[in-house]
């Protein structure tokens, strides 16, 4: 499994709203290919959206990034931290 991981820049909840549809439609289309196990924003203590949570149901870390750089809230510049890494699921 592949991970992504993106914290929103401050104030990102502007951008994210403005981009949230093209990238739900995305991530739809990839669920509905098989590739993703979980996805969903972190929250804050209000409960508004500040980052993402992405797990793919892949091992191919180089399709990842190519998904990633094309989401429309990585095309918008909406996070100030990301990351993508392999894990190895246990439990």
């Amino acid at each position: 499994m592949i991970v992504f991981i993106g914290k929103d820049k401050p104030d990102g909840l502007e951008t994210r709203s403005a981009n949230r549809d093209r990238h739900l439609a995305a991530m739809k289309e990839l669920n509905d290919r098989g590739m993703i196990h979980f996805a969903g924003p972190f929250v804050d203590d209000s409960g508004n959206m500040c980052g993402s949570l992405i797990i793919f149901d892949t091992d191919d870390i180089r399709a990842v990034e190519d998904i990633m750089a094309r989401d429309p809230y990585v095309l918008a510049g909406l996070f100030q931290d990301s990351e993508i890494s392999r894990v190895k699921k246990v439990l």
